[in-house]
């Protein structure tokens, strides 16, 4: 059975997809390329040279996200920095290491193609000179703090933290 994390992944890169092609399809032939902090428009980029890179960088990052369970097993233990190092390490507990980072990095790749979901959405319904900053820093603040909550979780909250009844005596 597949991870849950990998599901969530490819079906954040489909909705991000999604919304890719809703621009492709509906936007004039001049989207925001970028918005100040109020939410004004201050650079207009042609549809195509809009969506070219956001999804290059997408489906790059996915990928990237995705193959992490064929790449980490492929890290020598001598290169991966973690407390209980040698734990993690060890040859017995390695598969367990690496099947934990891949699924970390999956939910991490699944925030960030939803939050470039988002972030498509806006530029591609924006007709006007600008858009309400809500529908710019709510995104950007949930990404922000699930992201920040998730690698506190990973660093201190006892995600890679040794069993109690293999701990060294």
């Amino acid at each position: 059975m597949k991870a849950k994390s990998r599901t969530v992944l490819w079906l954040a890169f489909g909705t991000f997809a999604i919304a890719w092609t809703w621009v492709a399809a509906t936007a004039g032939d001049e989207i925001p390329g970028h918005f100040d902090a109020s939410g004004a428009v201050t650079r207009w980029d042609s549809k195509w040279s809009f969506l070219g890179p956001i999804g290059g960088i997408c489906l790059g990052l996915t990928l990237a996200f995705g193959s992490a369970r064929s790449l980490i097993p492929r890290v020598p233990g001598h290169a991966i920095s973690i407390a209980n190092h040698r734990y993690w390490t060890d040859p017995v507990n390695r598969a367990e290491f690496d099947r934990r980072i891949s699924e970390d990095l999956e939910w991490l790749g699944a925030a960030t193609a939803l939050v470039m979901a988002a972030m498509t959405a806006v530029a591609g319904t924006s007709t006007e000179g600008s858009v309400d900053t809500w529908l710019l820093v709510a995104p950007t603040v949930l990404y922000l703090v699930g992201v920040l909550g998730y690698c506190a979780y990973m660093i201190w909250g006892g995600r890679y933290r040794v069993p109690q009844q293999q701990m060294p005596q």
